[in-house]
């Protein structure tokens, strides 16, 4: 056996010391919070969701009982979400489900939720086809983790693919963004 006084106690060496205290910073993202917790924060967005829809809905023509305006179906669908938000949100203080951390707020899910809010932003500008190309190219390379050539490739495919379906079989124009004047 060992002397003890020959032992080196690495646990206090100047190194391990600031380790230890570059490893006691956490990321800011992800977050662990509790699954009572999660739910909440997912009943909530939910609800707000349904309340921008509402929102918006009635600001559009409701139309009457035997032909619906442009705003009935976005106001059901709001008023839905609100009301399922709701149970949702009882059900997750009611339920005697032991509160499990979660984690929040992973990368993937950032870059894909980033991604889609800017398909609106960009649909009339750049137009449907070079948009949800983008959006495939991005979520391919960023999250799918494919080479940057390949990802434009199967955009690309899938892009024609989408052009024929909507243009060619079911006749249905999408807006082509700045290439509109010599189409």
């Amino acid at each position: 056996m060992a002397d003890p006084a020959s032992v080196t106690d690495h646990a206090s060496s100047p190194q391990d010391a600031e380790a230890a205290d570059t490893g006691s910073r956490r990321p800011f993202l992800p977050r662990v919070i509790g699954s009572r917790c999660a739910s909440l924060l997912a009943a909530g967005a939910l609800a707000l969701t349904g309340l921008i829809f509402a929102w918006q809905a009635s600001l559009l023509d409701l139309g009457h009982i035997g032909l619906p305006g442009p705003g009935f179906f976005p106001l059901v669908l709001g008023g839905l979400l609100v009301l399922l938000s709701a149970l949702i949100a009882i059900e997750s203080r009611l339920a005697s489900f032991k509160d499990e951390p979660l984690e929040f707020g992973h990368p993937q899910v950032l870059i894909t939720f980033a991604a889609l809010l800017a398909v609106p932003l960009l649909f009339e500008l750049l137009g449907a086809y070079i948009t949800l190309g983008l959006l495939s190219a991005v979520l391919l390379v960023l999250i799918a983790r494919v080479s940057v050539l390949l990802g434009v490739v199967c955009s690309a495919v899938g892009m024609a693919a989408c052009w024929y379906l909507f243009g060619e079989l079911l006749g249905v124009r999408l807006p082509i963004g700045p290439f509109e004047g010599p189409f």
